[in-house]
């Protein structure tokens, strides 16, 4: 049996750019799972926060701290709009005494942003 002697025997080597595009593959990998870390530990740090803050607020002694705020109900004077009624004689009829009729008349126009003195049967008006 004859042996023949090659001389041209190539060992496998990685090309540079195939290096290049495992490197920046793991770089990329490394820099996702960094982001995913830093995220975990923010998810968790505020988790603990929030539940640290809802448990305080339930269990808040009442004399201390105040959540109680007071609220004034402001009953505002409506007119519902029936048929024939006018601006004159709505404000005549709701003007204070003294009053100028055509100055409480704006002031209606004014609150309800109205252009004209035309009224609708149906319609609401504010008074001052």
């Amino acid at each position: 049996m004859a042996y023949s002697h090659t001389t041209n025997s190539r060992t496998p080597h990685r090309s540079t750019a195939a290096s290049k595009g495992i490197a920046t593959k793991s770089r990329n990998t490394k820099t996702i799972i960094r982001f995913l870390f830093i995220a975990l530990i923010l998810g968790t740090v505020f988790s603990f926060g929030a539940m640290v803050q809802a448990y305080a607020a339930a269990s808040s002694p009442t004399g201390s701290v105040s959540n109680h705020v007071e609220t004034k109900k402001v009953v505002q004077e409506q007119v519902v709009i029936q048929e024939g009624d006018t601006l004159w004689g709505i404000a005549t009829a709701h003007k204070k005494d003294g009053e100028n009729i055509r100055s409480y008349i704006d002031e209606i126009k004014t609150k309800n942003h109205l252009t004209t003195s035309a009224l609708k049967e149906g319609q609401v008006l504010l008074l001052p």
